[in-house]
């Protein structure tokens, strides 16, 4: 059974923000076994080394003028939305787009077995 995340589930608030932590990791496990998969074209992962340029410039700037939606004044809360703005913000978007364009066999492949552990 193929996980309706992958493939643009619907929700809404908060409940979809805890789907999508919930599978984040296994979201990264996808993304990277697409890249190593021989079947995906090098002009498709070009996609994602393109897009992870542009989210570490986009690091450099946020870590040079950040924007804090929680001040740092509230130690663990404050380190905790870094991580979700790195994690969420800068990450996912050029991994989302590089899997939209894998041929949808070979990512159906990798998520019925991430789906079964191996």
């Amino acid at each position: 059974m193929i996980n309706p995340f992958f493939f643009g589930a619907k929700g809404r608030g908060f409940l979809r923000f805890f789907r999508i932590l919930l599978h984040f990791p296994n979201f990264i496990r996808l993304t990277m076994r697409l890249f190593r998969d021989e079947r995906v074209p090098v002009y498709r992962k070009a996609i994602l080394v393109i897009a992870e340029i542009l989210a570490g410039a986009f690091a450099i700037a946020y870590l040079v003028i950040p924007i804090d939606f929680i001040p740092d004044i509230f130690p663990i809360v404050g380190r905790i939305e870094d991580l979700l703005i790195g994690a969420l913000i800068i990450l996912v978007p050029g991994a989302w787009i590089f899997i939209k364009n894998c041929p949808e066999h070979i990512v159906r492949e990798h998520v019925d077995k991430i789906s079964r552990g191996e």
